[in-house]
């Protein structure tokens, strides 16, 4: 279980974050979601331990928090391969793993050896998915990852994360610009205010992800979310 309690945030003698409280438990998925600039990543931060809560409380119990952030972060010098084996302890029983994940991500084998400055912006971040993916944490933190993403492309990796959560009790907290994509992947969403950043509202969506049709997305899209701020 992860929790934030009354926590602040202070960067640059600025208070960034405040009286702003979480919660996830496992295998669940929690969307942010507000105006850039509020302080979705420095919550995702936060979390990772990257900075200090001036004050407040975090706890984290979960075992093996990873973070995938919108950029890729791959290594120029390795190839896609070497960058997905990079954080691994023991190469050799984890390529079948890498593989999988790799093959799952539509990249070929001719992919695997190509460096990042000759892949797409879009195999970049999936060889970047798979590295995250591949230490098999129980929190992972993404931070728009699909934003760079085609349409059909998107779905597809929204679906492989969501068969981890289910078939791996992994729980995500997702930040994102996009309501079709926070009503399909949460289970809640906290829409946040800016200045500084602070939850505005909640959206709880109990509906399993088998059943969530395109009609059930965009009521939540085109109802649940302006009713949210319209208080």
């Amino acid at each position: 279980m992860l929790r934030l309690h009354d926590v602040r945030v202070d960067l640059l003698g600025e208070t960034i974050i405040e009286h702003f409280d979480l919660q996830l438990n496992p295998a669940e998925v929690v969307c942010l979601y507000g105006p850039s600039g509020c302080g979705k990543t420095t919550i995702l931060r936060l979390i990772a331990r990257l900075i200090e809560a001036e004050s407040g409380n975090v706890s984290n119990h979960f075992q093996r928090t990873t973070y995938l952030f919108q950029e890729h972060r791959l290594l120029p010098w390795l190839s896609a391969w070497d960058n997905v084996m990079l954080v691994v302890t023991n190469r050799s029983e984890s390529q079948p793993q890498a593989e999988q994940l790799l093959t799952q991500l539509a990249l070929s084998r001719a992919d695997w050896r190509k460096y990042p400055h000759e892949l797409s912006g879009g195999m970049r971040q999936r060889v970047a998915l798979a590295r995250a993916l591949i230490t098999e944490p129980d929190l992972l933190l993404m931070d728009e990852p699909f934003s760079a993403l085609d349409y059909e492309l998107r779905q597809a990796l929204q679906d492989m994360i969501l068969d981890r959560v289910s078939q791996h009790q992994m729980s995500i907290i997702l930040v994102t610009h996009d309501r079709y994509e926070a009503a399909r992947m949460a289970q809640m969403i906290y829409i946040l205010d800016t200045k500084p950043a602070h939850c505005r509202s909640r959206i709880a969506l109990t509906m399993p992800y088998a059943r969530r049709n395109h009609a059930y997305i965009e009521h939540q899209v085109h109802q649940s979310f302006w009713q949210h701020y319209a208080q």
